[in-house]
């Protein structure tokens, strides 16, 4: 094994004059990282945390390069935090036994130094959903890692003249692509800012300054940036990743990428990292019918279908797999072959050529906006809240492929902002509910429905549930009153399953705030416009 696999991908030498990554207009190079890194790894060296876990908040900064660069040079494994509530915080890193964390002021911040070591090979560690409310902690191998790094980057080469753009959500499988591409292939990775990735408009324009060749995006975030912006002639490879692909974002990211190969990448945190790809060279996306394949393995993965005929559940061999979960939930089950499969839960088919096809979970676990999320856990937090008796989490999609989470609760003496304030505790933000209902108690068939709610009562309360409370100035745009790429998917979805007509989300750049987008909604329902 090399010095540079110990260490960790971003172990690997590079020149240390050439620059590694720009943040802000400011320019690091790899040696400016080394450095960054090396003052982290000292610092977690001299607690004596090798083979332990640290907790590394994940953020689209220089920093947090430098922090897994540091934690993995001292022989420690980083338990990669999103940007969540405290509770769930508090979960993630009692579940994967952390002796240290790195604080909100970047301090190292000591938990239990008697914390057991982790297996040698350990590299990370990434947390998925599970049904209890609480983060479930996935140990990913350096071998698996390593491989499907490798195998990734053999299939789409990248070199020092590429400009990869960091705008998947950090922390998430996808992000630890783009921040080692500098360092297996000599691109150069660009980081915009919160407020430019926070608004695919700003995104985009971002994009085209900066002449990004190499994109990553859910299909959330490639839609927007596709129904806001002119095209980008600079991107020459734009993969989307995190949840299913549909055949018009397919032809809607061509457009806005003409010169761009597409690839359709599927895997999860369990593999890790991409397990299968289909690439749609330029010029052909234009003509992508459903379903979008994903493809085939890569060269460092076996999988099954099982049964072999037809539909059936994705299986993936255990040397493409991660080591296991921190709570010993057994993550592989042996075959009659000797060697041990992952069961992926995914339904997927056959195409003739011999790729394959997406076509149903087998369970309740969903896409939401990039992020997976097992229904049970969204309920098993609202659990969590005082007066709550029983609550049912929905997953609706509308015909592009996105989708929200809808929780109704019933818990008279509880309020929806006392739901959705613990809810934000312990839930990631993508996958928090569009809309939180709360009843005395479950409606007998007989009963008949509420008052139907006005339009703009509709827009009112979407908005708020999708912001996660407060009032927004009906004059004032979206994206100034706080939302996101993610948040304004939210409002848009609650809109369409509310008035019962499905509302595409590209409506809000050309109706930016709720009085501007209630006139046309009104203005379509009567005059029988297609929305």
């Amino acid at each position: 094994m090399s010095r540079g696999h110990e260490r960790g991908l971003l172990g690997r030498p590079r020149d240390p004059g050439a620059v590694a990554l720009v943040h802000e207009g400011r320019a690091f190079t790899f040696g400016d990282v080394a450095a960054l890194g090396a003052d982290v790894g000292n610092h977690v060296g001299s607690h004596l945390l090798k083979r332990r876990v640290v907790g590394v908040p994940a953020e689209r900064s220089p920093e947090f390069v430098a922090r897994l660069a540091g934690v993995w040079a001292a022989g420690a494994v980083p338990a990669i935090l999103g940007d969540w509530g405290p509770e769930r915080v508090r979960g993630a890193l009692t579940a994967a036994r952390a002796a240290a964390t790195f604080g909100p002021s970047g301090a190292l911040e000591l938990l239990d130094t008697t914390a057991d070591e982790q297996p040698q090979e350990a590299s990370h560690i990434l947390f998925t959903s599970g049904t209890t409310g609480s983060p479930k902690g996935i140990v990913v191998g350096r071998p698996a890692f390593e491989a499907a790094s490798t195998a990734f980057f053999d299939e789409l080469p990248m070199d020092g003249s590429d400009r990869v753009a960091f705008l998947s959500r950090p922390g998430h499988d996808p992000s630890l692509r783009e921040l080692i591409a500098p360092w297996l292939t000599g691109a150069t990775l660009f980081i915009p800012g919160r407020r430019t990735a926070a608004d695919p408009r700003l995104t985009a324009a971002w994009l085209a300054e900066h002449a990004i060749t190499v994109l990553q995006g859910s299909p959330v975030l490639l839609r927007l940036m596709a129904g806001s912006s002119p095209p980008v002639g600079s991107l020459r490879l734009v993969c989307s990743a995190g949840a299913r692909l549909t055949a018009a974002t397919l032809r809607a990211t061509a457009r806005f990428a003409p010169n761009a190969t597409i690839a359709n990448c599927y895997g999860a945190s369990e593999t890790p990292q991409v397990l299968c790809m289909h690439r749609v060279p330029p010029g052909e996306g234009a003509v992508s019918e459903d379903p979008v394949p994903i493809g085939r393995p890569l060269g460092h993965a076996v999988t099954r279908i099982v049964p072999a005929d037809g539909e059936g559940r994705l299986h993936v061999e255990e040397a493409a797999c991660a080591l296991g979960y921190t709570d010993g939930t057994p993550l592989l089950s042996p075959g009659q072959d000797g060697r041990g499969w992952y069961d992926t839960g995914d339904i997927v088919s056959r195409l003739p050529d011999g790729s394959m096809c997406f076509v149903r979970r087998a369970d309740r676990q969903v896409q939401v906006n990039g992020a997976r999320v097992e229904l049970d856990e969204v309920e098993g937090a609202a659990a969590k809240v005082a007066g709550v008796v029983e609550s049912v989490a929905t997953f609706v999609e509308d015909g592009g492929g996105v989708g929200s989470v809808r929780l109704t609760v019933v818990g008279g003496t509880t309020t929806e902002d006392e739901v959705r304030a613990v809810l934000r505790d312990y839930l990631d933000p993508a996958v928090m509910p569009s809309s939180i209902e709360v009843r005395d108690a479950w409606p007998d068939d007989d009963q008949g429905d509420d008052d139907p709610a006005t339009l703009m009562e509709v827009l009112r309360e979407s908005a708020r549930s999708a912001l996660g409370g407060g009032e927004i100035d009906p004059d004032g745009g979206f994206f100034e009153a706080g939302f996101t790429s993610m948040s304004l998917m939210a409002f848009v979805s609650e809109v369409s399953v509310r008035l019962g007509t499905e509302i595409s989300p590209l409506l809000v750049f050309q109706y930016p705030s709720l009085n501007s987008f209630a006139g046309y909604l009104r203005r379509a329902d009567d005059d029988g416009q297609p929305r």
